[in-house]
């Protein structure tokens, strides 16, 4: 059963039926400015992927930051193939405020209540993995 699962994923990955996030897509995205600076939404941002996604062997949290340009992103990764399903991109605007943009796949569990989450997260300060609105 389990071989046959991964031959079907394998499949649907060589087909381009799975895609997750890719430049140019329709995928769901929301951007915002906070009154925080890049290294504190950075660290928020790392902290809800991997507090949200703990015990969850399916997928990878990958986390960047470039002090020079004062920006950082953080992606959330299928180990199969690498599909990327959500991602966090964070821009310094100034000392104090960071421009924030979160992307999803558009798939469930990767959809609106992930961006909502996802959101949540960075304005509250708190990891949040459900968004009940």
């Amino acid at each position: 059963m389990k071989a046959q699962l991964i031959g079907i994923v394998t499949a649907a990955l060589l087909s381009g039926c799975i895609a997750g996030i890719q430049p140019g897509d329709e995928s769901p995205t929301v951007s915002y400015t906070v009154p925080r600076s890049y290294q504190i939404v950075y660290l928020r941002a790392q902290n809800q992927a991997d507090e949200c996604l703990r015990g969850k062997k399916h997928y990878d949290v990958y986390a960047q930051v470039d002090p020079a340009m004062q920006a950082g992103s953080v992606a959330v990764r299928s180990p199969l193939g690498g599909l990327e399903v959500a991602r966090t991109d964070i821009k310094a605007v100034d000392a104090s405020h960071t421009q924030v943009t979160h992307t999803v796949w558009g798939h469930s569990p990767w959809d609106a209540g992930a961006l909502n989450a996802m959101r949540q997260s960075i304005l509250m300060d708190t990891s949040v993995c459900v968004a009940y609105r």
